[in-house]
């Protein structure tokens, strides 16, 4: 009997700190890590992102894909600077460090983002500072963009994104094929200004105004084309990203490319690389 007792206080004890760890919100098993990311372009966009880590080396590949194949006059550009990975956890905040106050009353304090409080772990809540977009960025170099007729590939450089929960038409972001370099047989760039896009899976459909155009690009100036691009991976992925632009009638508007048909990608990308993100 003196073991029995002892061995149900033992149960209870066990009980209790179960419990006590489940009130506390210790999670069960290790969060996924994501990292700060910020997508600087010039253009001008300026984005504040929360991405895991394959998603990080994607965005970087893509964007050093548009440095080696310079499109556009003056050519698109873009940079990530990344921060130290953090850790999610389950209430949607990222945790900073796991910090102790020397009192063990909790204390509020104000800063630049929101409130602050200091308990046994500081967090910080992700949509306050951290807005979430559906994007598409890359670059390197591919035929049939705007110059049709079996030219060898032509750079481009692309930069779309939305906000998530936004309308398709509210995007903005850059598409440039083409450089003032001599292009061997397609001649000239085209530079336009990105207005509606819609990201499905590791596809994105996007249409933009062409406010720049030269050489044999120089019809196209002043209209709006539509372009249509898949993510297969990285540049190591078996099977290369695909692209395609075509004309269209308007914003948002679904196109038609060379051939006579709905644009849809299917011009393999050398030399480079696309990342398609949807946000979710």
């Amino acid at each position: 009997m003196r073991y029995s007792r002892s061995l149900r206080r033992t149960t209870l004890l066990v009980v209790s700190a179960t419990l006590a760890a489940l009130v506390v919100g210790i999670p069960t098993a290790a969060p996924a890590d994501v990292q700060e990311v910020t997508l600087t372009c010039s253009d001008g966009t300026n984005l504040n992102l929360a991405l895991d880590v394959a998603s990080v080396v994607q965005l970087t590949d893509a964007v050093n894909s548009m440095a080696l194949n310079p499109a556009g006059d003056p050519p698109l550009t873009c940079g990530v600077v990344t921060a130290s990975p953090l850790q999610s956890v389950a209430s949607g905040s990222r945790q900073l460090a796991a910090w102790r106050p020397h009192s063990s009353t909790p204390r509020t304090r104000k800063g630049l983002t929101g409130t602050f409080k200091t308990s046994a772990v500081a967090t910080r809540t992700l949509s306050s500072d951290n807005p979430t977009y559906d994007y598409v960025v890359g670059g390197g170099k591919a035929t049939n963009l705007g110059c049709f007729g079996g030219f060898p590939p032509v750079p481009f450089g692309l930069n779309a994104h939305v906000r998530a929960g936004d309308l398709p038409a509210t995007a903005s972001g850059t598409f440039n094929v083409g450089s003032p370099a001599t292009n061997v047989g397609c001649k000239g760039h085209l530079s336009s200004k990105v207005d509606c896009l819609v990201v499905v899976g590791t596809t994105a459909h996007l249409t933009a105004y062409v406010t720049q155009a030269t050489g044999q690009f120089a019809g196209l100036q002043d209209t709006e084309i539509d372009v249509a691009v898949q993510d297969n991976g990285t540049p190591s992925a078996v099977l290369p990203d695909l692209i395609n632009d075509g004309n269209t009638a308007g914003q948002c508007l679904q196109g038609t490319d060379a051939q006579g048909g709905p644009t849809a990608p299917d011009q393999p990308v050398t030399n480079g690389n696309v990342s398609v993100h949807r946000a979710g």
